[in-house]
């Protein structure tokens, strides 16, 4: 989690905040259910959550399997909050997505490739930017949701160095001012008034599908 700090920080060109971000481990599922219904009563059901007040920044999770992944995603959310306090609820849980994930695998989630690609053969599924930045609740957030707003991230991360600093300057501008213009409309001036972001994103998912063995 140290090294997660500063991976952040040079990955999205923000700086390093010593605010701590506070960890509470539980021994056991009940105890954690119990405290969360108890202190976060509308929050949804989770393996683990970020709580960002005025004066603390708090991860609750419960000590299983998956507990490696569950504090690198919701320790992220800690440190963007430490230093950006308002960022669009998809690109939260994108970056949060991106940096769960072990440094060996580079940003590619592959469960998630699974789930989208699947969902493009079903011709259930479409990437749409201008819906993802319209969300507003957690409670609202699908596994479609968390698996796009991850692959929107990698394809602004890992596809060209001007994607890359695109989103590093949008999250500069947010930091001075929440007002800015969305990270939609930045990306329709940079790719071009004909782009089609959506096919730009199916193209980048498909080139992240694994060869049939």
């Amino acid at each position: 989690l140290e090294s997660l700090r500063a991976d952040v920080s040079q990955r999205l060109d923000l700086p390093i905040s010593d605010e701590p971000v506070h960890l509470y481990l539980f021994d056991t599922k009940e105890r954690y259910d119990a405290f969360a219904a108890r202190q976060f009563p509308g929050f949804p059901s989770r393996r683990a959550f970020f709580v960002a007040t005025d004066t603390t920044l708090s991860v609750f999770a419960v000590w299983q399997d998956r507990i490696a992944e569950d504090l690198r995603h919701e320790t992220t959310h800690g440190y963007v909050h430490a230093v950006l306090p308002t960022i669009p609820l998809w690109l939260d849980e994108g970056i949060a997505e991106f940096f769960e994930l072990p440094r060996s695998e580079q940003g590619v989630h592959a469960a998630h490739v699974a789930h989208l690609s699947g969902r493009l053969l079903e011709g259930t599924w479409r990437p749409d930017l201008d819906r993802m930045e319209a969300l507003a609740s957690a409670g609202d957030l699908s596994q479609d949701h968390y698996a796009e707003a991850w692959c929107w991230t990698h394809w602004l991360l890992e596809t060209t160095p001007e994607r890359r600093r695109l989103l590093q300057d949008y999250l500069a501008d947010l930091r001075r001012d929440d007002r800015t213009a969305p990270l939609s409309a930045r990306l329709r001036h940079a790719e071009g008034a004909t782009a089609d972001l959506s096919a730009g994103l199916r193209t980048h998912l498909e080139s992240l599908v694994p060869p049939p063995k």
